[in-house]
């Protein structure tokens, strides 16, 4: 039989060969896409003939065959773009691989850069990088840590056009998040958003605890500066309301401008962030004043980088900050009152 593995990370930066997502044009990807469905009919023909083996990090070897691949589309609604992926037969819970310019690449291999500049939070702009976003949302949020998340959240894919950002951390994706436009069409609707709307965001697991969440949200509120009302798509989690506990504790000018809303944004559609944590209506206290990003100095953090692109510009998920608290308790009836006039107070001032 024959034996193929992908390279490991720490090999790619040693030989410094380019990574399969750098580089990648659209008329790469379309030979990528087109290459995939190839290989899909061929080992779907082969009916479990084929001498193909995928060599696992921990050993196992994996015959790639019918009972070990899977046709995921690449983007939403685009059911003729598709991914070639593999998994282990036995525990088709995670990815092991994907089919990438007639070679199988593991699925941290493929969240691995060698460009240089490739540090920091960075817009989605190739298509090497909408791969990656594909495998840090569907394959690494949807398979390999969907059940991290309280709600089994699970992200479909996203549209060709998204907007997002890949937090990036020595030519590793650790993060992203993605958000839409005031004025762009809200998904199988002719209403557009009335406000930018932070969609989704996700931190991979060992990257959590460290500030990137915040660092994410902190940097979606500085892209649209001049905006009166931001808002983050409901339902928000219980992680992500710890979240923005924290960078609202800190960020007091942030507290009148962050909403949870469904679309397209109406003011009848919009709840404060900042008002339901003071009502106690959210599984998070107000949390100590915190330099997050410096909590854990014992592992390396990384920074947030805006590469000159801060003037551009379903369900939620979220690092799960558990150093802070939670509490259900709700605030005594004086406090509600003065929180309800408080509310009143600013909504005037923002209409």
């Amino acid at each position: 039989m024959e034996q193929l593995s992908g390279t490991s990370p720490r090999a790619v930066r040693a030989g410094e060969p380019c990574s399969p997502v750098d580089n990648v044009t659209s008329s790469d990807l379309r030979g990528i896409l087109e290459s995939s469905a190839e290989h899909y009919l061929h080992i779907r023909q082969h009916h479990g003939s084929s001498a193909e083996l995928f060599s696992c990090p921990d050993g196992e070897k994996i015959k790639v065959d019918g009972n070990s691949v899977l046709h995921a589309p690449l983007y939403r609604d685009e059911d003729s773009q598709k991914m070639l992926l593999l998994v282990n037969p036995k525990k088709r819970d995670s990815v092991l691989a994907v089919y990438l310019k007639d070679k199988w690449w593991g699925v941290d291999e493929l969240l691995q850069s060698c460009i240089p500049v490739q540090q920091g939070l960075k817009q989605v702009q190739t298509c090497g990088e909408r791969i990656v976003l594909f495998v840090l949302n569907c394959l690494v949020c949807g398979f390999t840590e969907s059940g991290d998340s309280e709600n089994g959240v699970c992200f479909l894919p996203h549209s060709a056009g998204e907007l997002a950002k890949i937090f990036w951390h020595h030519g590793e994706a650790v993060a992203f998040y993605t958000y839409k436009n005031k004025g762009s069409l809200c998904d199988r609707s002719s209403h557009c958003y009335l406000l930018p709307v932070l969609d989704t965001i996700f931190v991979r697991k060992k990257w959590r605890r460290h500030g990137l969440g915040i660092a994410m949200l902190q940097d979606f509120c500085q892209t649209f500066v001049q905006e009166v009302a931001l808002g983050i798509s409901s339902p928000i989690s219980p992680e992500m309301y710890h979240v923005c506990g924290r960078f609202l504790t800190d960020n007091g000018k942030e507290q009148d401008r962050l909403w949870e809303v469904d679309p397209p944004g109406e003011w009848s559609q919009r709840t404060n962030i900042w008002l339901q944590i003071l009502l106690g209506e959210t599984p998070v206290i107000i949390p100590p004043q915190s330099n997050s990003l410096s909590e854990h100095p014992e592992k390396e953090v990384p920074t947030l980088e805006s590469h000159g692109d801060t003037d551009r510009g379903d369900t939620m998920s979220a690092e799960d900050d558990r150093n802070t608290g939670c509490s259900t308790r709700q605030p005594d009836k004086k406090r509600k009152n003065q929180a309800e006039k408080v509310y009143a107070i600013k909504q005037r001032k923002i209409c």
